[in-house]
């Protein structure tokens, strides 16, 4: 939990120094905001923590979260282009498809022994090429639909915006779900152990192949709920949504602990990754410096938003970077105590003489 810890401060630092810099940001309307982009966020992050932590990686959740939102979309729309069937359907279509895609990339990787990345890459393209013809290239309306109350309902509400969205209540509830998958049942002792050395894993009787699957189908999943929750905050949907999320979900599992080489991660650590990212996003808007030119007119420094991509990737190699420096230490520090000499016992004692085996 050290680097969790570490990873807190620094996040508490930072919105420390946005407040100080832009008092609105603690302001209700943004606080709520970033909370709900932190929690939709979140979900599918969690659900690519699974897959990080057995030494694997997906890249076709973005595409996943657009396709599950298009699908939405175009069943449950009255609004041009849809189909006009009830919500249910549509969203029960939806995450079965997530599901389905899950499924089918796990099969890929573990019976025919395909390198995830390239499997997730062709699904992220794949799936990303589905959505845009599902929607002719065009956009499609959720109208007055009744998904949206998901965006704009919630709990404790301040004025006309609830506090706790609904959304942040899904976060949680999966939040807590895979918290006690990960950390306190059998299979998340297998995807630790898969994680921490695969051959060991299966030479110890684990179902190597099963764990995998289900970790794939769990990041499908978790990334159909999240397309849900997007496609009632956006409101309207395209092929364009979806499209770098997966960028994000890895950066927070790197930040909040998760390793590219798999065996470690925790979902308190998530929760912090998911919440640097969406608070550096909103900071880049908020972030602000009060000056006084040469000609004492007060004037107003912002970043340039044009920067978000180039403080994002910033973001990924520097967590990356500080995933392989930790792993370098701690191997540096096992080789030092494994030279060094065992400890010698007292002055004038007898070398530790083996048992003998009792006679048969």
């Amino acid at each position: 939990m050290r680097r969790e810890l570490g990873m807190l401060i620094a996040l508490v630092l930072m919105c420390i120094a946005l407040w100080t810099s832009n008092s609105d940001f603690l302001g209700a309307s943004n606080v709520v905001n970033t909370t709900r982009q932190i929690s939709m966020l979140g979900i599918f992050a969690i659900g690519i923590a699974f897959v990080i932590i057995t030494g694997g990686i997906d890249l076709s959740i973005g595409s996943v979260v657009g396709l599950t939102g298009v699908l939405i979309a175009r069943l449950s729309s009255t609004q041009t282009g849809g189909l006009g069937y009830p919500l249910w359907i549509g969203i029960t279509v939806a995450l079965a498809a997530a599901v389905l895609v899950g499924v089918l990339q796990g099969l890929l990787i573990t019976r025919l022994k395909l390198q995830p990345f390239i499997v997730t890459l062709g699904g992220m393209l794949l799936l990303r090429g589905v959505s845009q013809t599902i929607v002719e290239g065009g956009v499609i309306s959720m109208g007055d639909s009744a998904l949206l109350n998901l965006s704009s309902g919630g709990l404790l509400h301040i004025g006309r915006d609830p506090l706790i969205g609904w959304s942040t209540v899904i976060f949680a509830a999966v939040a807590a779900i895979g918290a006690y998958v990960l950390h306190y049942t059998v299979l998340g002792r297998y995807i630790y152990a898969i994680g921490g050395n695969r051959d060991a894993a299966r030479y110890s009787g684990i179902n190597v192949n099963r764990v995998e699957l289900l970790t794939y189908v769990i990041s499908a999943g978790t990334a159909g709920i999240a397309g849900v929750c997007y496609a009632a905050y956006i409101g309207q949907m395209s092929q364009q949504v979806g499209v770098a999320y997966e960028l994000y979900a890895i950066a927070a599992a790197v930040l909040g602990g998760c390793s590219l080489r798999g065996g470690e991660g925790t979902i308190f650590g998530i929760l912090i990754g998911a919440s640097i990212m969406r608070v550096i996003d909103n900071g880049i808007n908020m972030f602000q410096v009060q000056y006084t030119d040469p000609d004492g007119i007060r004037r107003i420094w912002r970043l340039n938003p044009n920067w978000n991509w180039i403080i994002v990737g910033a973001v990924i190699l520097c967590a990356v970077i500080l995933d392989q420096i930790v792993h370098m230490v701690q191997a540096a520090r096992r080789l030092k105590e494994a030279a060094a000499p065992k400890p010698a016992g007292p002055p004038g004692s007898a070398p530790p003489v083996a048992a003998k085996s009792p006679a048969a």
